[in-house]
Parts: C-alpha cells; structure tokens; sequence
C-alpha cells in the first residue's frame, strides 16, 4: 500500500468514532475527519477527498445508507467500508447495494479494517488503470511469483519456502511449484526428501521447445502436492543457466501453476536479479542476530537503488534461535521499513527437518506452523480462522471472512 491512505470516519456515535480513529491514527493512517451523518458528511467529504471513508451503520440503516449512496455520488472513486454490529446477511446485502465495497461486522479488530482498507484501495487502482487503458504494475498475467531471498544463509530460506508452499497447498489455494535458484546450496527437495531425476539445468537448457504440458516432465511432486524443480546436481552446472533461459522458465511455470515460490541464495547474482525482477512479492528474509540485521541493511539498499516498488519488498523476520540481541523494534529503527512478518523461534524445525517433513504437516499446532499458514493466508488474500485443538493448521483456513461477510453475499 502506498503511503498512508488518507481516511475519512462517518458514523453518528461520537464514543465508536473516536475510538475508531484512534485505531486508525496508531496505524499510521491518515484520518482526515470525524463526522456524523447527512449534509454535514457530504460537506466534509467534499471539501477534504478522502481516499477511503468508513461509515458505521446500525439501527435504524435508513439515514446510514442514504447517507452511503450520497457519498458514493459524490466522491464515485473514494471506496466506503460500512461497519456494523448487525451481523444478519440482509443488512450487509443493503449497505453494499447503497455502495458499500467492503461489510466488516463489531467489535472491530484493527487488523480486519486495515486488510479492507488495502484492498478497497487496489480494487479501486485496478479499477483506475482499466479505465484508462494503463497497466497495473505487477500485474499478474499468471500466477503469483514468490521470491523468497535474504542477504546471510543459514537463516531459514529454503525452510520457509518448503513449509509456505505446503500451506499453500493446504489451504486449497492452488498449485504450488518450488523453483530452487540457490545457487550456494540448493537443498528444496533434499528437504522435502524427494527423489530427484532432472533439475533445473535440464530445463533451461530446452525452455524454447518445452510448452505448459511437457514442463510438468521434470518437476517432483512431494505427498503434500507440492511441486518442486530442483537446483542443479554439480555447482558448475549454473554455468549453463543464463537469465534469459531463467526468466522463460519463471514465466511458463507461472502459467501452469497459481503460486511460484523461487528459494535463492544468500547474494546478488544474475540470476537472482531475474528472481527478484520477476516476483510479485519479495520476502526478504533477516534473522535477528547483528550480521543478518548488517547484511539486510546492504541488501535493502541495493533493492532501493534498483527502482524496486517499496510495496513489492516484504521484511520478513525469522526467529531461527532463542536467543537474541536485539528486537523488531531495533530493526524497524534500523532498516527504516516495517516488519511485514514474524516467524517464532520453535525446536519443532529442527525435528521436522531430520524427518524430511514440513513442520505445517508434522506438527500443525505448533506456533511455527500457526504464523506460517498465517503467511500463506495473508499472501492468497485468504482470511485466516486461528487453530482450535491439535486439527490441521491449515484445515481451519478458508475464503469466507468471519469480519467480513461480502464474499459470502458475492458468491450467492
């Protein structure tokens, strides 16, 4: 989301306003406003063209909704999220039909308004470059390419990248490929434990004969249903792997399969630009241990200075030990960029591995596997429903928001 989104709060309840922009402003949004209902809004909204307006609705809806269509006239390119305590079907069906893009119900959580807010905002700059016959940066043509880099090795990489795609997987969120691009070590399907017959060499090198169907050749496919193209067997191999070859073989695979995650080597290579050139998400993994922390600090520049969207680079922490010197907050200071995640320290790992097995399939309560199916919801736009009891993480997972019931009603 680019900078921060300029908000203005509808809503007669002067307590439920207030305490929503306040939530709002800690957020780091922009709340230009607080006001009630009627001509009083109308005016406000004019004068000061928020990008986004929430505007709470209860009984009795009829000014609340009069109030939404007006506004919807009025500023057409500002979507407005209604919030209610009415949790009925009906009630959300005519907060959207008076123009409501979003429906989330009370009490609210920060994180359901900010998740709607962004949304609504790219909805709507989708909405915009359609119109005008521009492109959408980033546009996704095929399935989404997940980079998941890091300037220091031994911070976890290939484990998030074999546990992110089996709760992909899991979540039912479609086909999932793992392409290993690590140049350094290379070790996606010794992790999955899988046999390994042709590599990414071998593909590379026939790329201009090879279509959607005869790709499927060469990749292993572990028990979870992930699908993986593995490094190739002997280091000088990468020698005949050009970018260009690269590049083709990302965007055929992106085409046969919803979610493309690259696991790539702790530096900056030709091929890895290609990697981070082609990914729709960049999750740039750090530990917390003073020369990963360095290192970040190295590799965030070299993005910056590439032009890299600031939206496309996702500062990802991984707890890989127990024991740390310094906290999120010393990095966020440090790095000048907000943590997008955190994944805990948990011994669950290091298990899991010896086994050949994802900890999201072996040990799904564990608090590992809860934030890593927590990612992988968060990157399919999926809404998660957190874990009860010792079930499948992922089994919990599904496209209907409990905050949020406007895709029940779209689908209907």
């Amino acid at each position: 989301m680019a900078g921060n989104p300029r908000i203005l709060v509808v809503d007669q309840d002067f307590e439920s306003r207030a305490e929503l922009q306040k939530g709002l402003v800690r957020s780091r949004f922009i709340v230009v406003g607080g006001v009630g209902y009627g001509a009083e809004a109308l005016s406000l909204a004019a004068e000061l063209r928020p990008q986004v307006i929430l505007v709470g609705v209860e009984e009795p809806m009829a000014r609340a909704l009069q109030t939404i269509e007006s506004l919807t006239e009025l500023l057409p390119d500002s979507p407005i999220i209604a919030y209610s305590r009415l949790t009925d079907a009906e009630s959300a069906r005519r907060a959207v039909l008076a123009g409501a893009r979003d429906y989330l119900t009370r009490p609210l959580k920060i994180e359901d308004v900010i998740r709607a807010v962004e949304m609504a905002l790219s909805q709507q700059e989708r909405r915009r470059a359609i119109r005008s016959g521009e492109p959408m940066p980033y546009a996704r043509t095929g399935g989404m390419i997940i980079t998941v880099f890091g300037a220091k090795g031994g911070i976890g990489k290939t484990t998030i990248c074999t546990n992110l795609a089996t709760a992909l997987v899991g979540l039912n969120a479609g086909s999932v490929v793992i392409v290993d691009v690590d140049t350094v070590f290379g070790d996606a399907a010794m992790v999955l434990d899988v046999p390994v017959e042709s590599s990414l060499v071998d593909v590379t090198s026939r790329i201009d004969e090879l279509d959607r169907e005869t790709i499927s050749r060469y990749l292993v496919r572990h028990s979870s249903g992930v699908r993986i193209l593995p490094a190739p067997f002997e280091p000088t191999d990468w020698r005949n792997i050009s970018p260009e070859s690269l590049d083709k073989t990302l965007s055929l695979l992106a085409q046969t399969h919803d979610f493309v995650i690259i696991d790539s080597p702790a530096t900056f290579t030709d091929l890895v630009a290609v990697a981070l050139e082609k990914a729709s998400v960049v999750l740039l993994v750090t530990s917390l241990d003073i020369t990963s922390i360095k290192d970040t600090t190295t590799a965030l520049k070299l993005l910056r200075n590439g032009n890299m969207s600031a939206d496309k680079i996702k500062l990802t922490v991984n707890h890989a030990t127990g024991a740390n010197s310094v906290n999120e907050d010393d990095i966020r200071k440090v790095l000048h960029q907000e943590v997008f995640w955190s994944i805990p320290h948990d011994l669950e790992v290091s298990a899991c591995l010896q086994r050949g097995m994802p900890v999201v399939i072996d040990k799904p309560a564990s608090r590992v596997s809860q934030s890593i199916v927590d990612l992988a919801a968060q990157l399919a736009g999926m809404d998660a429903v957190p874990v009860e009891g010792n079930g499948r993480a992922y089994g919990n997972y599904s496209n209907d928001a409990s905050a949020s019931i406007l895709r029940k009603l779209l689908r209907r």
